[in-house]
Parts: structure tokens; C-alpha cells; sequence
């Protein structure tokens, strides 16, 4: 049952970061921002601040990317009779499973960490 569960889950997760991906200016963006060191993932799908001294661009980004997260989460678990939590979790695990190389990320106990 909880394999099932969370197989479902990843489905999920990856049907949700499909409609993130269009938007090129900001996919561009999350790329440049990330590569920089101002922007990371944190394990619950949301993107945070690494770097303190991060520009007003990245930190618009990451408003707006995270706004839209929220909401394909919300409506991911409401349309699966799950929690959103439960849709971050995986989100979280599948967005930082595929960061490439030097992105950082944060781990379960709030560290921030290069890959």
C-alpha cells in the first residue's frame, strides 16, 4: 500500500513540473539563478535562498515560481485525496533527484548542500 501510494505520488510529482517547464524566460532564469548559488530546493518542493546577498530578480523568481508550485500542489492533492504535504515531499525528491551538478539543495535537516 505504501509503495503504491508513493508510486502515485512521483506520477504526480512529474505530471506537476510539466507546466513549469514552457515558460522559458523563467525556466532560463531558475537556471541562471541556480547556477549562481542564489537560489536552491528545499525537500518540500519550494525553492529557497542560499545565498543572503541574492538579487532582487532571483528573489522575485523565486516568489513567483513558488506561488505557482503551491498551487499545482494544492490541486495535485485535492484531485488525488492526498495531502499537499504529501505532493511537496515527492516534489521535493524528484526536483532535487534531477538538479544537475554544483545546484544546491537543501537536506532534511536544513542545511543547504551542493550536489
Amino acid at each position: 500500500m505504501m509503495l503504491a501510494r508513493r508510486t502515485m505520488l512521483g506520477l504526480m510529482a512529474g505530471a506537476l513540473l510539466l507546466p513549469l517547464l514552457p515558460i522559458q524566460a523563467w525556466a532560463q532564469g531558475l537556471d541562471d539563478a541556480r547556477d549562481q548559488g542564489y537560489l536552491g530546493e528545499r525537500p518540500d518542493g519550494l525553492l529557497g535562498q542560499v545565498d543572503p546577498a541574492a538579487p532582487a530578480w532571483a528573489l522575485a523568481l523565486m516568489e513567483r515560481i513558488n506561488t505557482e508550485r503551491k498551487l499545482k500542489y494544492t490541486e495535485l492533492a485535492a484531485a488525488n485525496g492526498t495531502s499537499v504535504q504529501a505532493v511537496q515531499v515527492v516534489a521535493g525528491e524528484k526536483i532535487i533527484a534531477n538538479l544537475k551538478s554544483g545546484n544546491w539543495f537543501m537536506d532534511a535537516s536544513g542545511r543547504w548542500m551542493q550536489k
